[in-house]
């Protein structure tokens, strides 16, 4: 824990993408608690005022932001150098989701496939080049950009959700988002800036907690479980984003890192 200016990310500015709950919400609170100064971005504006709340240290040091990552209209990065006069060192790009990417190929609709790329492989472009200019403007260095795929994202992984259906399209946005992270990364490495993608397999947000209510108990159970006989939780997620985005992950670079407790089932 931070004190006195100390910690693993003391003197950082860090911005973190979907910072109003789940294991966005969980890395705002563990980047704060390490020393950061954080910015809280949500689409929900509502949700990331509740985490900016929840932040320990200074509070005039952390700051909320409404963004939508997906438009190249947004203002984000504008909006965090303009208050700090300064770029962010690290940048936790966590936006996506899966909600209509669900479904068997033969019956996917081309809204919802369009519309899972966008949220996921377009607004991870979108913030990637955002930050990594804001970084070279700002002569930022050591920066760290983490991005966040999914175990689905393994091309020996293909399964089902809770429900029962199968999540291709979401497994090829997020193949993608790994695939950008890691063409970053050998882009990017000339000017020290290091691009990870985290690859968490089921964690138990609310999120995923609440799809609880649409299967039979057994078969969440299932769903979730892995080895260690239990889903992961946002913290463990939020301290493998500390690692990534401190100098003790300094060689780290082009990686893709499950965390999933060695969870991998084919359905």
């Amino acid at each position: 824990m931070a004190e006195g200016g100390k910690g693993r990310l003391a003197g950082k500015l860090a911005l973190v993408t979907a910072g109003g709950g789940g294991i966005g919400r969980a890395v705002c609170q563990a980047f704060a608690r390490e020393g950061a100064k954080v910015v809280v971005s949500d689409i929900n504006g509502a949700a990331a005022k509740e985490t900016l709340k929840s932040l320990e240290g200074d509070p005039s040091s952390h700051r909320d932001y409404v963004a939508d990552v997906s438009s190249s209209e947004d203002k984000m990065l504008d909006f965090v150098c303009n208050e700090y006069k300064a770029a962010p060192n690290v940048v936790a790009q966590i936006a996506g989701g899966s909600n209509l990417g669900i479904g068997p190929i033969l019956e996917l609709s081309e809204e919802a496939f369009d519309e899972t790329i966008r949220v996921n492989v377009k607004g991870t472009f979108l913030v990637v080049q955002a930050a990594a200019r804001a970084m070279l403007k700002h002569n930022v260095q050591k920066g760290s950009i983490i991005t966040i795929g999914s175990l689905v994202a393994n091309e020996y992984f293909i399964v089902k959700d809770p429900t029962g259906n199968t999540v291709s399209p979401y497994g090829a946005a997020k193949a993608g988002v790994v695939q950008l992270t890691r063409i970053a990364a050998l882009e990017l490495a000339r000017h020290g800036i290091r691009f990870n993608a985290v690859l968490p397999g089921p964690i138990a947000t609310p999120a995923l907690m609440k799809s609880a209510e649409h299967v039979p108990e057994e078969t969440f159970k299932q769903w979730v479980n892995s080895p260690l006989g239990r889903p992961g939780e946002p913290t463990e997620v939020a301290n493998l984003f500390i690692f990534l985005a401190s100098e003790e992950s300094s060689f780290v670079n082009g990686a893709a890192i499950e965390i999933s407790g060695q969870y991998a089932i084919c359905m």
